[in-house]
């Protein structure tokens, strides 16, 4: 049986309630917070490494907390005899070179610390997304090679990088998820990237192989709904697999980038469309499930809607009903990252903290959370037909 690593992204516990209330030693470090949206007093030192992604960052997940990470930072917690397993509450995101994790709760970012580990080659120096497993062990991609991550006993630490594969093939990966054991394969999760073109392969995490299962199709208008940032799997309140993304709509010709392609849309990805992409080898026409907040009339979806606002949202993540996302400014000047809320109905983003990151960094670059965790995001609008 193959071992296959499906892309998502997740943030890990917090230390304390709120970034002003975290010491010095444990507040995210590397940029100002802006809670309000105003000006804030830097938190802590610039870290180390440089570069930024010019792709989209990866998912996240949901559930109710039980429980918490070992000294390792990887493996589930004791599950006290009943057989089930301990389901963390936290979610991962980063930058290009250091991890965060963020309460879904309380919404507090704490950094982790600085990623070390990749081979600084022009491909592999930064990292671009992270995916998280059902036995909570985090993975990182960068560009061209996926990496198991180890975390510090305690934050901030130095997160080592242990390398799992080289990723086959000429694409350079932005995106990293898990699909759940059975959305894919009976037998196991399966690990999902995306790449700069803004289409979705599985990545054979034993030989780096990779399988294009698609893209998201085009929009009626004469241009094409592509990956944009992140996706994240996870099983819903019935046990079905599901998937969300973040993706713009691409004139024909046209690069991958906000200026040519605008702002992000919130999607849902055709679970059953992936999944015969991934059993048959064949790479799926269109990927795109629905759009939350599409203009619909008499029953049918009309349009895309007016999407969620912001650009580049790099990160993608769920906990319960809520869906987070994180944004990365490539304009320049660098305009102040987000960690953002995207509403299910209407698929506007609303801030919730800004920050200014005084690195090299421009702003997030991946997310996700564990797939063993229950979502409860309601089905998008169908999309419209093809």
């Amino acid at each position: 049986m193959r071992t296959i690593v499906a892309i998502s992204v997740g943030l890990a516990g917090l230390s304390c309630a709120s970034i002003q209330a975290c010491s010095s030693n444990s507040s995210p470090q590397g940029f100002v917070n802006n809670p309000d949206g105003g000006s804030g007093s830097s938190s802590g030192s610039s870290g180390s490494g440089s570069g930024s992604s010019s792709g989209g960052g990866s998912g996240g997940s949901s559930g109710s907390s039980s429980g918490s990470f070992g000294d390792d930072g990887g493996n589930v917690g004791d599950d006290g005899g009943d057989g089930g397993p301990i389901v963390t509450n936290t979610i991962y995101a980063h930058t290009d070179d250091t991890l965060y994790s963020v309460d879904p709760q309380t919404k507090a970012v704490t950094m982790v610390g600085p990623f070390a580990g990749t081979s600084d080659s022009s491909t592999d120096s930064t990292v671009t997304d992270l995916a998280v497993d059902s036995n909570d062990e985090v993975y990182v991609n960068t560009e061209s090679v996926v990496y198991k991550a180890a975390l510090p006993a305690s934050n901030p630490g130095t997160v080592s990088l242990t390398k799992v594969a080289t990723i086959q093939g000429t694409a350079k990966f932005y995106a990293l998820a898990f699909a759940p054991q059975g959305a894919l394969d009976a037998n196991s999760e399966v690990l999902v990237g995306g790449d700069s073109n803004g289409a979705l392969w599985s990545i054979n995490t034993t030989s780096g192989v990779t399988a294009s299962l698609g893209t998201f199709g085009a929009n009626g208008t004469g241009a094409t709904f592509v990956l944009s940032g992140d996706i994240v799997f996870y099983n819903d309140a019935s046990n079905t697999a599901t998937g969300l993304a973040t993706i713009r709509s691409c004139p024909t010709g046209k690069t991958n980038t906000i200026t040519n392609c605008g702002n992000d849309f919130l999607a849902s990805v055709n679970m059953t469309a992936l999944k015969t992409a991934y059993t048959s080898g064949t790479a799926a026409p269109s990927l795109l499930g629905g759009i939350y907040g599409a203009t619909t009339s008499g029953g049918m979806t009309t349009g895309p809607g007016n999407g969620t606002g912001f650009g580049d949202v790099f990160g993608l993540g769920a906990w319960n009903s809520t869906v987070f996302g994180f944004t990365r400014s490539i304009t320049t000047p660098a305009a102040a990252a987000q960690l953002i809320t995207i509403d299910t109905t209407s698929g506007v983003g609303t801030s919730v903290q800004s920050f200014t990151f005084t690195k090299p960094d421009t702003g997030w670059s991946g997310a996700g959370v564990t797939t063993k965790v229950t979502i409860s995001v309601p089905k998008p609008p169908p999309p419209p037909a093809q």
